[in-house]
């Protein structure tokens, strides 16, 4: 598709460049640009931070494998994002000034000044906290420069051909309560029954949000009604993991 032309385009025309990686079809799809035009200037960075699960991790590796990228990936702590752990809303901005600045360590260590990620023009606008500590490290985004929306990447991911199954993913941290600390137990917690879902019921994508002792479940609208199905079997399998309850979302979530 002439989208894809137009990327790689760009993409020569910056040279040498390091990605913020993290598995995603956004950032996929910018690697993949990266490693089609400049097979021996580019650099993939995964920031692997402890909100992430185990299975975003294995996603990534997957994928950077499948892609022939030349991948980094840096073990970040809860000491490298003090404040995270308080769940407020300048997480994020702090998470991804985090990676960012690992990202830019790594890529100078490599000799790479040009740094990008995968952000889309259909990601809400300058305010996003991600986007200003994008822009005060001089983090480019290509794929939002370019106006490519979010279903245009879509396009772009599927033309990739890749045998990885990727599903998109959010923050485990978007799944506990606003303003209250969280720690490891509680980011495992919601890795294992989120799991456990996927298992028992057969959705492919699943968001446990736990909200005053309730599961609150959220999957897309076509995957509804395996989550009602296997009701009983969920709440059974949760209140094992110490969830008192569960309440399905009835009207689906799309990412």
């Amino acid at each position: 598709m002439k989208e894809w032309t137009v990327l790689c385009d760009r993409i020569s025309s910056v040279g040498r460049i390091a990605v913020s990686f993290s598995g995603g079809i956004d950032s996929t799809v910018l690697l993949a640009a990266a490693v089609r035009t400049l097979p021996d200037d580019h650099l993939a960075v995964f920031a692997d931070i402890p909100l992430l699960s185990d299975r975003q991790r294995r996603t990534a590796a997957n994928i950077a494998g499948e892609l022939g990228a030349d991948l980094i990936a840096l073990r970040l702590g809860w000491e490298d994002m003090p404040g995270v752990q308080n769940n407020r809303e300048d997480r994020c901005y702090i998470c991804k000034t985090a990676i960012y600045s690992a990202l830019r360590r790594a890529a100078s260590d490599k000799g790479f000044e040009i740094c990008a990620d995968g952000e889309n023009s259909s990601d809400k606008g300058d305010e996003r906290p991600g986007r200003r500590a994008a822009a005060e490290l001089g983090i480019i985004s290509p794929l939002k420069d370019l106006g490519f929306t979010k279903g245009t990447v879509m396009k772009m991911f599927s033309g990739l051909g890749l045998t990885t199954d990727v599903q998109k993913e959010t923050c485990m941290a978007t799944r506990l309560p606003a303003d209250t600390f969280f720690d490891d137990s509680d980011i495992r917690l919601i890795e294992r029954c989120e799991k456990l879902i996927r298992d028992i019921s057969g959705v492919r994508q699943i968001r446990m949000r736990i909200r005053n002792g309730t599961a609150h479940l959220f999957t897309g609208p076509d995957s509804i009604h395996l989550l009602l199905a296997n009701e009983n079997e969920l709440s059974c399998s949760l209140r094992e993991n110490g969830i008192a309850g569960i309440k399905i979302n009835m009207k689906g979530y799309d990412g």
